[in-house]
């Protein structure tokens, strides 16, 4: 059956709203993590506490596997390497990619 242009448009906007939230919603949580982490790295949290367990624990797939890149097991900044500040700045500039790459009305 052959639709009408707007009948697609507007199925096609849905599709990529609904793509958009779940992106952003992986985003949210994957930034809090991270900020989470960070927080807790700088105020000394090992994983000793249960906090820290699930936290440092959550991350640390990607941390290990970053922190064997020659270079990022260093320590920039007090306890962080270049993997936390990686993570981080991940964080920030993901919003400002999505804002650079969105349609303009």
């Amino acid at each position: 059956m052959i639709q009408h242009p707007q009948q697609r448009r507007r199925e096609t906007e849905a599709r990529n709203r609904v793509a958009l939230e779940v992106i952003l919603f992986v985003y949210a949580v994957g930034a809090t993590i991270t900020v989470v982490r960070l927080i807790m790295m700088l105020l000394g949290v090992t994983d000793r506490v249960w906090i820290g367990r699930v936290v440092f624990g959550s991350t640390a797939f990607i941390t290990d596997a970053l922190g064997r890149v020659p270079g990022f097991g260093t320590t920039i900044l007090g306890p962080l390497t270049m993997v936390d500040i990686l993570m981080i700045a991940v964080v920030v500039l993901f919003p400002l990619g999505l804002t650079a790459t969105s349609p303009r009305p």
